[in-house]
Parts: structure tokens; C-alpha cells; sequence
């Protein structure tokens, strides 16, 4: 592993994670939601599957169509519903918030967990749901809310299914490798908004969104809105931020721990505010500031209690794991050994036959000379 490598993975993708919410915000007016969507998660997808493929030949494995129907759902969950709620809340709120709320989707990750599969939280995790917690509130400001309320709550949708979308992928996860999980739902997550906005297009659907009072949601563009000023905005969500993200996410996997590459979600709370005020002009008030610091704090205490945990997993069995590399090891060396005495005695073989062949060959000559002598 080339941990160096890895490092300047990590870096990248924090930088270009914590620059997502400011380059939706400069085509949020541009684009509809649901375009923007489908749009950088579809390149993204594309630009990850040669990583996926890679991966499946590495594991030998072939998907199934079970697997196919788990990723829809997953992309249907994942990309379908939350990234549109979170594209959405661009359009009401600052894009510091929405980075900063979003970001605390671990605290619905630890929920979900519990809920659905059945994991542990130990002291040190509810402590630090609960100072997530009280750092949300104290972004949000219930007894004097600065923010607009749907951008509020679009985000904590975005933020909540997100993380249940992780959860339940986890279990895929382990079978088929996190690229591949990944890969998948963004290709059929996208091509799911890509039907569903063609559907809006049939006029009978179209009328019955604008009598619904969704008018926003009929006739959803594929293509329209592109212009000389905000294409290259486009293209750097979709090819820079989205798709050289999350391939810098999963090559560094590939180099260091999980651990050590979640730190993207982090720093991103601090760095995302940090560019919107610069590029944006927002504002960063000190309610915010101080739930940067409790929610920062909360992933500091939930990072403690997973190390604490795999420290008192690890020494468990010890001597039965380096066994068992020794026992692979010295399997491998036998199995090297038999097979080169293989070719060594397919060589000695081999070289008898011909040796036998030559030595045909000459006697056949020297009965020839022989003859010829005597008739001579």
C-alpha cells in the first residue's frame, strides 16, 4: 500500500466535496433539481465503472440479478430520493448550511444502524448523537430561525435517507466491494430520474402536476438550460466534484483504512463554510461556528469508540490469524515447489525424448555410411 498516495486521495476528495455545495449553488437558478441530479451522478457512475468492473474480476464475481435489483433500490433511495431533497435545499438556504447539516448524517447512520441492523452504540456513540444534536439546534435556531424552514427540513430528509441508504447498502457492500455498490445505484439511480423525468413529459402527467400545484415537476428538462456562462459550473460538479471525487474516495480506500479516509466528512463541515464565504460572500454566524465545533466534537467521540472497538477485537486471536497467513503461506510455497518439480521432470522428460530422437537419427546415418562403404 502507498499510504502517501492515499493521503493525497484524501485530500483531494475533501476539497472537492466541501466545493459541492458551492458549485450547486452557482446553477441551482439554471437547472432544475432533478437534471442536476441525474445528470452528475450518470457521468459519475460511468467514470467509476472500470474501477467496478476491476473489482468484480478481482473478486471473481458475477452479479446477479438479485444484485441488479438491490442497487435500483439502493440508487432509488440513495441518488433518486435524497440527492434531489438535497439539491432542493440549495435553492431555500445558504450552501454552508446545507454542507454543515448534511454532514451530520452520521447521527442517522448510528440510528439506522441500531434499528435495522442490529449494531451497537456504546457510551461514548449516544453521547455523541446527543452533541450532534444540540449542534443542530443550535445552527438551526428554533427559538429564532434565521434559515428558511423547507431548506431546513429538505436537507435533513437529504441527510436522513442518505445515511439510511448506506446502512442498508452495507450488507451488499460486504458481497460485492463499495465501488461496485456505488457504481451501480448511481448508473440505475440516475436512470430512474431520467424515466420518471420523461414521464412528466406526457401531457395527461404534466397537467396532473401543475393541478397538484407541482408545477415545478412537469416537463422536466433533459438538456435545456445550458449556457456559455454556467456550462463549464456544470461540468465541474459533474466531472470534477462528483466524478474525480468519488474516484479519489475509492483509491484511497484501496491505500489506507476506512478510518483514515472518513475524515473527508470531517473536515468538510469546516472547509465547505470556509469556501462559501469566500467565493459566496456568506456569512458564518457564531451560532453556526459553534455547531461546526459540537458536531466536529460528536465525530471525534464516534471515531474514538470504533477504534476503541477494533482495538478490543483485534487482540482476540492473534496467533490464530498468524497462523492462518502462515498456514496460506507455506501452502503457496508447497504448491510452488511441486509445481516447478513438475516442470523440472516435464524438462528431463522432454529432453530424454529428444535425446532418444538424435540418437535414432544417427545411428540410421551410420548404418547408411555403412552400406555405402561396402557397395564401395
Amino acid at each position: 500500500m502507498n499510504r502517501k498516495y492515499g493521503y493525497i486521495c484524501i485530500l483531494i476528495t475533501t476539497l472537492l466535496f466541501s466545493s459541492m455545495e458551492v458549485a450547486s449553488k452557482f446553477i441551482a437558478d439554471d437547472f432544475h433539481p432533478i437534471q442536476i441530479t441525474f445528470t452528475r451522478f450518470f457521468i459519475a457512475g460511468l467514470v467509476l465503472l472500470p474501477m467496478a468492473r476491476k473489482t468484480l474480476q478481482k473478486r471473481q464475481l458475477r452479479l446477479e440479478k438479485g444484485d441488479y435489483l438491490k442497487m435500483a433500490a439502493l440508487g432509488f433511495l440513495g441518488i433518486f430520493f435524497s440527492m434531489t431533497f438535497y439539491q432542493l435545499s440549495i435553492l431555500y438556504i445558504d450552501a454552508s448550511a446545507v454542507a454543515v447539516l448534511f454532514s451530520c448524517n452520521p447521527l442517522f447512520v448510528t440510528i439506522f444502524a441500531v434499528a435495522f441492523i442490529g449494531e451497537k452504540a456504546g457510551g461514548k456513540k449516544i453521547v455523541s448523537i446527543i452533541i450532534e444534536l444540540i449542534g443542530i439546534v443550535c445552527i438551526v435556531q428554533p427559538w429564532n430561525i434565521q434559515l428558511n424552514i423547507l431548506g431546513i427540513v429538505f436537507v435533513l430528509i437529504a441527510a436522513a435517507s442518505f445515511a439510511l441508504y448506506g446502512v442498508l447498502g452495507k450488507t451488499q457492500c460486504a458481497k460485492t466491494g463499495g465501488i461496485v455498490v456505488t457504481c451501480g445505484s448511481f448508473l440505475l439511480g440516475s436512470v430512474e430520474m431520467m424515466a420518471v423525468s420523461a414521464l412528466t413529459k406526457l401531457p395527461a402527467i404534466s397537467a396532473f402536476m401543475h393541478g397538484c400545484g407541482l408545477a415545478s415537476f412537469a416537463d422536466i428538462p433533459f438538456f435545456t438550460g445550458y449556457t456559455a456562462e454556467n456550462f463549464l459550473d456544470m461540468a465541474y460538479l459533474c466531472l470534477i466534484c462528483t466524478s474525480v471525487g468519488y474516484t479519489c474516495y475509492f483509491l484511497a480506500m484501496e491505500q489506507v483504512s476506512a478510518q483514515t479516509v472518513s475524515l473527508v466528512f470531517f473536515f468538510k463541515p469546516v472547509l465547505a463554510p470556509v469556501m462559501a464565504a469566500l467565493i459566496l460572500n456568506e456569512s458564518i454566524p457564531m451560532a453556526m461556528v459553534f455547531g461546526i465545533v459540537l458536531i466536529l466534537g460528536s465525530s471525534l467521540l464516534s471515531m474514538a469508540e470504533e477504534r476503541q472497538g477494533e482495538a478490543a477485537v483485534l487482540p482476540e486471536k492473534p496467533d490464530t490469524a498468524g497462523a492462518v497467513v502462515a498456514e496460506e503461506v507455506a501452502e503457496e510455497i508447497v504448491e510452488e515447489i511441486a509445481e516447478g518439480m513438475q516442470k523440472a521432470e516435464n524438462f528431463v522428460k522432454t529432453a530424454a525424448e529428444e535425446a532418444e530422437e538424435i540418437a535414432e537419427e544417427i545411428r540410421e546415418r551410420e548404418g547408411l555410411l555403412i552400406k555405402e562403404t561396402e557397395r564401395s
